[in-house]
């Protein structure tokens, strides 16, 4: 399937990204919109909670949506129309992992490995799709693992060999066989129109924590009064 993409319409919505690539290492800076928890154990406790919810729910070929806590997410927040994403990536459930297009190219990563940078992740299940779909459809994106980033492709040349994030997951999934729409950009946000929200985390701040420094405290067995 060839992926054209129109060149003015991919400078306009992804040139924040290729910004943030060529100053910016995946994770070197931090995000100035969203922050993390400043408690590690409560935020640790968050990513375990959602990590358990993700594997409660999603299923082989869903789509995890998320926004991290790095500079380069809050290019590509800014400079991306629709939801507040930066990344897609697929999901293999059986094995508990994510295949995901990074900087450095396509590779598949644990589960906990996506979500512990994460402020926020939902999980879309496209249309489309029976559950042997999405087996292939993970199968599809394995075959890509060690493929190199694609920023060029953001501008508009095609290369077959090269993925971003949310091309290797509209690709993976045929998502324009399925549907008949031929996407020319795709965005993390865009993937949102191809399926149906199944799961969202909710955003890592202070809510969170609140509810579950709460029911810790509710969980601390009481001091017993001493007697009169």
């Amino acid at each position: 399937m060839a992926r054209r993409v129109d060149f003015s319409c991919g400078m306009h919505r992804w040139l924040p990204l290729l910004v943030a690539i060529s100053t910016l290492s995946a994770c070197a800076a931090r995000s100035q919109m969203v922050h993390r928890p400043a408690d590690t154990s409560i935020d640790a406790a968050i990513s375990s909670m959602w990590v358990d919810e993700i594997r409660r729910t999603a299923r082989d070929g869903d789509w995890l949506l998320s926004r991290a806590y790095a500079a380069t997410s809050d290019l590509i927040v800014l400079g991306t129309r629709g939801e507040a994403l930066s990344h897609g990536a697929i999901y293999d459930a059986a094995r508990g992992t994510v295949i995901e297009s990074i900087a450095s190219g396509v590779r598949e990563i644990p589960l906990e490995q996506l979500v512990a940078p994460s402020h926020l992740v939902l999980v879309v299940r496209p249309a489309h799709m029976t559950a042997d779909d999405g087996r292939e459809a993970v199968a599809r994106a394995r075959t890509k693992v060690g493929a190199p980033f694609d920023a060029a492709g953001m501008f508009g040349p095609d290369d077959p060999d090269r993925f971003y994030c949310s091309e290797l997951v509209y690709w993976a999934s045929q998502t324009a066989a399925r549907t008949g729409s031929h996407e020319r950009v795709v965005t993390p946000s865009d993937l949102m129109k191809y399926g149906e929200v199944i799961y969202w985390s909710g955003e890592r701040d202070d809510a969170h924590v609140g509810e579950l420094a709460a029911q810790r405290r509710r969980a601390e067995p009481r001091t017993a009064a001493a007697p009169r």
